[in-house]
């Protein structure tokens, strides 16, 4: 009861939908043209999907410092932020695990997901801001058109594209902006463009550098300075702050993206470099926060697009990529040895080299005015790595030995070669996967639209997989209704198969997991108020369970909830714009099955790390030449996974807000300020994967004997940081 009565205020509350340039009125933003749902343009109305379009115009007024900051304020994502190796989990509408994530992250249609871990923190957090001219987010299982690990949907990041000049003129310009703050934060993210006649050359790159914020570290006992700093667990490599005796956790992240368009044609090479310590992944009584943990994406590729007649257009690209964890990156951990009665202490370098090559062939075909279809093929194959290469952890007296703290002198301690990159035969796998795919567009009376698709995918280490999609999309007046059926399966990440180290294990012979939703939405839009009520039903089959065998495919799940969207255009005489916009999302079941350590089934529960209710709103006001945007987001209690000491973790609300001042002296340059966490509110995300640290302190007794501390690798609470405040310059010219 008391449940529902917090929905029914919620939603007298609530102000948002997707998000529109400031002279659009909120029926125009239907006729937003949308390529992510099918891989074809076709207006937001008509998207055989839920959608939420973030523009650039909203990244700017909002404050958004990355992409992946949008999470926390729409429907369906359960945010979980470590600032540490993992990042940033999102366990999308409840498919909550380990290792990878239910979403493919793309740039321009281009899929971003890392090849060995198929996790998109390392991107999503970098990926440059100032060409972008929308984010794309498509909820539901989209692998009828895109392939595997489009488990929940889509985030597609849509740049600006080619801007070619007119025939004999030329054409320069730049846009970005330039942030810094606390904790030594610093962004720099800039695009450059020149526009020839027929020809485009774009270079866009970013930097952000700082430091993890700890001020509500101490929240947490694994995350205290006492065992970051004590001698007995790490001995002399706490005298190099480089290798430990700091919560800094220093990062460093890099993006460059070049492009060259032709009228046909576009060139494409890309890095990415996300370079962190371990932020609040790990316990402090096993691991140095201020290690380096990085993970890069390279890719190169040729797009070209030709319109073969007036009905059919060709894409036709080819692409190389590669997704690694430098080998330059590090660990230092211990752990205590009761045969030697202290702690037993290493250094360590990490080493992953993983390269695909790509070839796809898409046609997008217009038979007639009421059908249409897309169709295409896909060629991959994947050298991938098996288990990392690690030069460290060894026994003591060897390079990179685990020694105890006594003799450590972070001088002359015998550290490891860097790993030498290359392939190692007997460490490799190649892999090949082959799609062929169609979606069709059928207009059945006006207004009125069926969409059908059927993709069937083979890769050389499962099974073959045959996916579909049925959409129908009323068009009526002011209302909008979709039915929408989805099929997709997400593939075990090579890191699970192969990747075992001592803090978790691996499994060869894990299948893909399986998902079919069922979803109902219904949109109400006016010039100045819209609604959107969307209903789905998300059924999990194979799901990866540990036994005491390992790791299996054996478990099932089901997640029903309801997500609420709504937007208000407010009429007021002496403001440019008043908007008001926001989010409620409900589970109204989320249930996975447990097993017990051999594998038999005990029954079912509330899957853990999930909120039941969530509440995400903001208003952006423009008066003259100034705006102000409040953001915000309630997040209900959530009950934690089975294995967690900490059983729940409490509600909490957060406000975010940014003053900006457009100058009208030097038109292009916006000035600003913006607070996140105005509030100062002290707030916790749970842990990842088993998140069974617990939270009993260890202890060293008057023998040295270290009893308590935690209880794995990974731990059971993250604090979240506190008020923090940035000033930046914009500037388009």
């Amino acid at each position: 009861m008391r449940t529902n009565s917090f929905a029914v205020a919620v939603m007298s509350l609530l102000f948002s939908w997707q998000a529109m340039a400031q002279e659009m009125s909120l029926s125009d933003i239907l006729n937003l043209t949308v390529d992510s749902a099918s891989n074809t343009s076709e207006t937001l109305a008509q998207a055989p999907a839920t959608m939420i379009v973030i523009t650039r115009k909203d990244i700017s007024d909002r404050g958004y410092k990355n992409v992946s900051e949008i999470l926390d304020d729409l429907p369906g994502m359960e945010v979980s932020r470590s600032y540490g190796d993992t990042g940033i989990k999102n366990y999308m509408r409840g498919w909550r695990n380990a290792i990878g994530d239910p979403f493919l992250f793309m740039i321009d249609g281009v899929v971003m997901n890392h090849l060995y871990f198929n996790v998109v923190h390392n991107t999503i957090t970098t990926v440059p801001l100032s060409n972008v001219k929308q984010i794309e987010v498509v909820y539901g299982p989209t692998s009828s058109v895109y392939g595997a690990n489009a488990f929940m949907g889509v985030i597609n990041v849509i740049t600006n594209g080619p801007e070619l000049a007119k025939a004999g003129e030329t054409k320069t310009s730049y846009r970005g902006f330039l942030l810094g703050g606390e904790l030594n934060r610093t962004i720099g993210d800039v695009t450059a463009s020149y526009q020839g006649d027929g020809f485009n050359l774009q270079l866009t790159g970013r930097f952000d550098e700082g430091q993890l914020d700890y001020s509500n570290a101490d929240r947490y006992e694994f995350l205290k300075e006492k065992y970051i700093e004590d001698r007995r667990i790490y001995g002399g490599f706490i005298d190099n702050p480089n290798l430990g005796g700091t919560r800094k956790s220093l990062f460093r992240n890099r993006a460059y993206d070049l492009r060259v368009y032709t009228e046909e044609l576009e060139i494409g090479a890309r890095h990415v470099l996300r370079d962190t310590g371990y932020g609040y992944q790990y316990p402090a009584d096993k691991v140095q926060m201020n290690g380096r943990w990085a993970l890069s994406e390279s890719d190169v590729y040729l797009r070209f697009t030709k319109k073969v007649s007036d009905k059919v257009t060709s894409t036709t690209m080819v692409r190389h990529r590669e997704s690694d964890v430098p080998n330059d990156s590090y660990f230092v951990d211990g752990y205590f040895s009761s045969s030697d009665n202290e702690f037993l202490t290493a250094f360590s370098y990490w080493y992953t080299y993983n390269e695909s090559m790509t070839v796809t062939q898409d046609f997008d075909v217009k038979l007639s005015d009421s059908f249409s279809l897309v169709t295409g093929i896909k060629w991959e194959r994947k050298n991938l790595q098996k288990a990392y290469n690690i030069n460290g952890e060894a026994a003591s007296g060897e390079p990179g030995g685990y020694e105890p703290v006594s003799t450590i002198d972070a001088g002359d301690y015998l550290y490891p070669q860097v790993q030498v990159e290359g392939d190692e035969p007997q460490n490799r796998i190649l892999t090949q996967d082959k799609g062929a795919y169609v979606q069709s567009k059928y207009k059945i009376a006006k207004g009125h639209e069926l969409n059908l698709g059927l993709r069937s995918d083979s890769n050389s280490e499962y099974d073959s997989s045959l996916t579909k999609r049925f959409a129908y999309v009323a068009m009526m007046d002011d209302f909008i209704f979709k039915l929408i059926y989805g099929e997709a399966y997400q593939e075990p990440t090579p890191r699970a198969l192969y990747g075992a180290w001592g803090g978790s294990g691996s499994d060869p012979s894990l299948d893909p997991e399986n998902s079919q939703t069922i979803e109902f939405t219904a949109t109400h839009t006016t010039s100045s108020l819209t609604h959107l009520v969307s209903f789905f039903v998300a059924n999990n089959s194979d799901t990866i369970v540990q036994t005491s065998a390992g790791a299996t495919n054996l478990g099932k799940r089901t997640v029903q909830g309801i997500d609420y969207h709504i937007t208000a255009l407010i009429p007021v005489s002496f403001f440019k714009q008043f908007k008001v916009w926001g989010y409620f999302s409900h589970l109204l079941t989320a249930d996975e099955e447990v097993f017990d350590s051999d594998g038999v089934k005990t029954g079912d529960k509330f899957i853990g790390d999930l909120a039941r209710n969530k509440l995400m709103f903001g208003t952006q006001v423009n008066v003259s030449d100034f705006g102000i945007s409040l953001r915000g987001r309630h997040i209900g209690p959530r009950d934690t996974v089975s294995s967690n000491p900490v059983n729940k973790l409490d509600a909490y609300t957060t406000l975010d807000t940014k003053l900006a001042f457009h100058d009208p002296y030097n038109k292009g340059i916006t000035w600003a300020v913006q607070v996140e966490n105005l509030t100062d509110t002290a707030y916790d995300h749970p842990g990842t994967r088993e998140a069974d640290a617990g939270t009993e302190p260890g202890v060293f007794d008057d023998t040295g004997a270290y009893s308590g501390g935690s209880q794995s690798y990974f731990n059971s609470v993250m604090p979240q940081p506190g008020r923090l405040v940035y000033a930046s310059i914009q500037y388009d010219f």
